[in-house]
């Protein structure tokens, strides 16, 4: 079950994830993970790092790809045990 603290766990003990990737983790929407984030984000705790790899021309092409969004713990770091 996904919630602020799952998230914030999560992301504390990776350091940095995609936004794709910690949707993919709870098995929730891109959208309601953003939310979660935000939270943090308006805590100081995570950062939104510029965007990931994507296309070479950064989606101005037209093509598929999706520059994918990137988060960052910057809070204390908690290492898995």
């Amino acid at each position: 079950m996904m919630t602020p603290s799952t998230v914030r766990d999560y992301l504390r003990e990776r350091g940095r994830a995609p936004l794709t990737d910690v949707a993919l983790h709870f098995d929730a929407g891109e959208d309601a993970v953003r939310a979660a984030l935000g939270l943090w984000i308006a805590k100081g705790k995570v950062r939104a790092l510029a965007a990931g790899a994507g296309c070479s021309k950064a989606g101005t092409c037209g093509c598929a790809c999706k520059v994918e969004e990137i988060f960052e713990w910057v809070g204390e770091r908690q290492l898995a045990s």
